[in-house]
């Protein structure tokens, strides 16, 4: 996620410059409201002083756990001397010496914790607020920002006011720099274009349609030798791309006639979706691995030439359309905008996210912390020195008006990144071809509701509940939460007959759905109270 400093580059089509995974996640851009002169520049100070320059052994010491997301998209680190010669930079320009701890990939979440629990040097972290706050392990940040954040808060658009509402409490207690802009659209239904061109057929508007294209697919086989396979998805991609398609309301919690709050698969629509799903399955429209992939394994097909459709997360797309042009220059997927379900619109949105970047509650330099966060958000160039390394020795500007950058080397890798959110990704063009797919996804559909998408119920207020009281009421949470899983797709992929859905509900009220409405709908009832 990144950044940018035009409001008119943020009323552009250019959304998104990396999504940096947050398993939710999603990634992150500047915002392009930061205070400008006379000149239309943002007004900067390079170092505490005001000199533009910080002596050896003058910077303040930040420290940063690298939990971005970035490094997760690297193969190395960064080569030494240009580690060094970014570092030195850095210190030149703001007066702050970062020092980045390198979590294990796969591992972040337990390296977090022993520094947490230890009395290791940490300042500054990504992570879900709520949380950490029940643990007692991050501190408040208003006095901070009111002090120290006058660029970061001015970085913000209005629109984005509620991503704010999202990472404090109901004492007005901000505890998160928020990382997104509020609800975005991340699970899309794509389609390979000259496919459809090749089998004169359109983007499916209609289930109906969609089918039909998926029957053409399987039986034309573009691909060739039976390598086609017509439609690759998941169940996250399939609740939250198709199912509201069969509902009233966006795939999640939704409030029943008897005024309580209920999970999705207890929706008389969603029975409907699981039942459709399971005919497409048994069709071998859908790929009969799709839920024992992982995301890699997914972009492997992609880039085989293999997949005709997508029901998932639009990266596992984007990200490596580019590979696949390769070996296929007129391949491109196209996403189905228009599609309708039964119920109408099929995507569903995110809700707020509690996510964001967060002060160690034991840090050993917050003021510092602050300082250097705003000054990230005072000039584009900032940010970019942190995330791809010294101007014009890891990167140029191609249009430094229009924002346009291209790297010149992938020597540093980005270990210095931190506090970049999606207001940044809005800030800047990268000029690579790759990039682009996601780009174009991102200000076409991805902030976008007003193409056909649903919210989910309780988007305006479930991030108000008490987690904490949800767990020690139902400490049984994470086991139906399973059981809903593994049985939808028992259903879908035939192993367990429709005809057992009634029994199916019946076996989570004996595993506690009863507590689980209970627990739920007083959430929701105090949630709403509060508003």
């Amino acid at each position: 996620m990144l950044s940018i400093f035009s409001k008119k580059m943020f009323k552009s089509s250019i959304k998104n410059v990396m999504l940096i995974s947050l398993s939710v996640l999603m990634v992150a851009a500047l915002a392009a409201c930061s205070s400008t002169g006379t000149s239309g520049k943002p007004e900067t100070t390079d170092a505490k002083d005001g000199s533009g320059t910080t002596k050896p052994g003058e910077a303040e010491k930040v420290y940063v756990y690298a939990n971005s997301g970035n490094l997760n998209h690297a193969s190395t680190l960064s080569k030494q001397e240009d580690y060094e010669a970014v570092r030195q930079e850095i210190i030149r320009q703001s007066g702050f010496e970062i020092v980045p701890i390198i979590p294990p990939k796969s591992q972040e979440g337990e390296k977090l914790n022993l520094l947490l629990a230890s009395n290791e040097k940490l300042d500054i972290f990504m992570g879900d607020y709520k949380a950490f706050k029940d643990k007692g392990a991050i501190q408040p940040l208003n006095e901070l920002l009111d002090k120290y954040g006058q660029n970061l808060k001015k970085a913000w658009p209005k629109e984005w006011e509620d991503s704010w509402k999202a990472v404090t409490d109901k004492d007005g207690n901000i505890w998160a720099i928020p990382i997104g802009p509020g609800p975005v659209v991340l699970k899309a239904n794509l389609f390979r274009a000259d496919w459809l061109e090749k089998l004169d057929l359109q983007l499916p508007k209609t289930f109906d349609e969609f089918e039909h294209v998926l029957k053409e697919f399987k039986e034309k086989d573009p691909a060739g030798s039976g390598q086609t396979i017509p439609l690759i998805t998941n169940m996250t991609g399939l609740n939250l791309a198709l199912a509201a398609g069969f509902m009233d309301v966006g795939y999640g919690n939704w409030l029943d006639k008897d005024g309580t709050i209920k999970p999705p698969e207890l929706h008389p629509g969603y029975r409907e979706f699981v039942a459709k799903m399971a005919d497409w399955y048994k069709k071998g429209y859908i790929y009969k691995e799709t839920f024992t992939l992982n995301t890699e394994r997914y972009r492997e097909l992609i880039k085989k030439n293999r997949v005709a459709a997508a029901s998932i997360h639009f990266t596992t797309v984007t990200n490596v359309q580019y590979e696949l042009q390769k070996i296929v220059p007129e391949a491109r997927y196209e996403v189905a905008a228009d599609l309708k379900g039964p119920q109408g619109d099929v995507p569903t949105s995110s809700g707020q996210s509690t996510w964001g970047y967060v002060i160690n509650k034991k840090a050993p330099n917050p003021e510092a912390t602050m300082k250097y966060l705003d000054w990230l958000n005072s000039n584009i160039d900032h940010f970019l020195l942190s995330f791809y390394g010294v101007k014009d020795k890891h990167w140029r500007y191609v249009d430094e008006g229009k924002h346009i950058v291209e790297r010149i080397n992938e020597d540093y890798v980005g270990e210095f990144l931190t506090g970049n959110t999606y207001v940044q990704t809005v800030g800047f063009l990268p000029n690579d071809p790759a990039g682009k797919p996601e780009f174009d996804y991102m200000g076409k559909y991805g902030e976008k509701l007003d193409w056909g998408v649903k919210k989910p119920f309780t988007v305006d207020v479930d991030y108000l509940y008490d987690h904490t009281e949800i767990s020690n009421k139902l400490p049984n949470q994470e086991d139906i939460n399973r059981m809903i899983s593994e049985e939808i797709t028992k259903f879908i992929m035939g192993a367990r007959a429709m005809s057992e859905y009634d029994k199916f509900i019946q076996e989570l009220y004996a595993a506690g759905l009863d507590k689980w409405i209970e627990v739920y709908t007083d959430q929701y009832n105090k949630a709403m109270a509060g508003k």
